[in-house]
């Protein structure tokens, strides 16, 4: 298996309340976080769409010609952006897995997907820990209509939190290391926004 398998989705269909204004346009080093994502995240799947809810135009001027809105209304948290991704992947596509990037978080590993590729065995789903602690939204999910059904009965019950999905399914958690930063680290407001140019400014020889 290799990432010909997998189509990769970047989640930016949040509301960034604790911003006060879209964090996607925000940038680090004059970047956009969404322009980092897509570059750190683009070489590692087969092919990149991104969930939102704004203008299409937006995306298409990053060289970004898929974006899915939520197919529930009501920003119903991240899973609403993997269930959109799976129907899409389902009904557009012969991929095997869906990996999903947060638009927030613009240092994750450039190996990521390969990682989940290796571990990924019979698993239905794969999710990401680092420091002992889980970040379910770096996840890869296998594409198949049983899943993207429950997953969907799971949102519209009123159920956000991925962790309480994932635990009904197999499940594999890939452990990766700190290197000096978190590498799930994720921008929610303005003082994680100046983290960010720190690290980035630290350790920019990792983001060329």
């Amino acid at each position: 298996m290799n990432k010909n398998n997998v189509l990769g989705i970047i989640l930016s269909g949040g509301l960034s309340t604790r911003m006060g204004e879209d964090k996607s346009t925000k940038k680090i080093s004059g970047k956009s976080l969404l322009e980092h994502v897509i570059v750190r995240s683009s070489d590692q799947v087969d092919k990149l769409i991104i969930n939102s809810n704004k203008s299409n135009n937006i995306f298409k001027k990053l060289g970004m010609d898929i974006v899915i809105n939520d197919c529930i209304p009501g920003s119903l948290g991240p899973l609403i952006g993997v269930l959109s991704g799976l129907k899409w992947a389902r009904k557009n596509s012969d991929y095997e897995w869906l990996v999903s990037f947060p638009v927030d978080c613009p240092f994750f590993p450039k190996n990521i997907v390969k990682r989940f590729i290796e571990e990924s065995g019979n698993y239905k789903i794969v999710l990401a820990e680092s420091a002992e602690r889980l970040h379910p939204v770096f996840s890869m999910w296998r594409v198949s209509e049983n899943l993207e059904g429950q997953l969907e009965a799971f949102l519209v019950n009123g159920e956000r939190k991925i962790e309480k999905f994932t635990k009904k399914f197999k499940t594999r958690v890939v452990k990766f290391s700190e290197v000096g930063y978190d590498p799930f680290f994720n921008v929610n407001t303005m003082i994680d926004l100046e983290k960010a140019e720190k690290i980035y400014n630290q350790y920019q020889w990792r983001f060329k």
